[in-house]
């Protein structure tokens, strides 16, 4: 079995440690365990994205933002139609979030509670007592009442306040302007990233015939 090395950078959205950008950091790593392939994730949401990435010797992409405003994501529409809604700057970090993982870094949507606690979410808050709910999902088909800074993500059977909950994102999500099923992303992101890299690169470099003439 080969291991195929993942790296993350600060972009990604959901629980993230990354301090350093993905293409600052995807090079380094790519040097650092060859010749083993590495898989790219964080902000990649087009093919000029996918080409970055490749150019910098990813072997393969890990796209999630993107793929969670698809048609067939299990995860409720109004949390796909703030994705869409979102540009990079309403994409935070906070620990704000983690009943069942407490003060673990996330990248998310700003919404009420986390512009309410903004300053104050280096470490996840204590429970209330009684708890608090802001609303309610299924987990393993049972009833699951949602307690505040839940960090169990909104799926389509999940109702209640929306200002209130984990809406997980990355920084790509200024890229996202519509849902779409996931065949047609992904089609249309290797699409866009042949074009840039048989069109537009190749356009700067020109083609073998054009350097050859400039050397002699």
């Amino acid at each position: 079995m080969v291991l195929t090395p993942s790296v993350q950078g600060s972009e990604a959205g959901g629980h993230n440690h990354a301090s350093v950008a993905l293409f600052s950091l995807l090079p380094a790593i790519v040097d650092a365990v060859a010749p083993l392939p590495v898989i790219a994730a964080g902000g990649i949401a087009d093919g000029r994205g996918v080409a970055a990435a490749l150019a910098l010797g990813a072997e393969a992409v890990c796209v999630g933002t993107r793929l969670v405003a698809s048609s067939e994501a299990s995860a409720h529409e109004e949390y796909k139609r703030r994705i869409v809604a979102a540009g990079a700057a309403d994409i935070v970090r906070t620990c704000l979030f983690g009943r069942e993982w407490p003060d673990q870094p996330m990248r998310v949507i700003r919404n009420r509670v986390v512009a309410e606690w903004a300053g104050k979410d280096d470490r996840t808050p204590s429970a209330a007592h009684p708890p608090q709910i802001i609303g309610q999902t299924l987990m393993g088909g049972q009833p699951y009442p949602m307690q505040k800074f839940s960090a169990v993500l909104p799926t389509p059977d999940t109702s209640g306040d929306f200002e209130e909950m984990c809406l997980a994102a990355g920084e790509s999500a200024g890229l996202v302007k519509e849902v779409k099923p996931a065949a047609t992303i992904v089609r249309e992101m290797m699409a866009e990233a042949e074009g840039v890299i048989g069109g537009s690169l190749q356009g700067m470099i020109g083609p073998p015939e054009a350097k050859r003439s400039h050397v002699n």
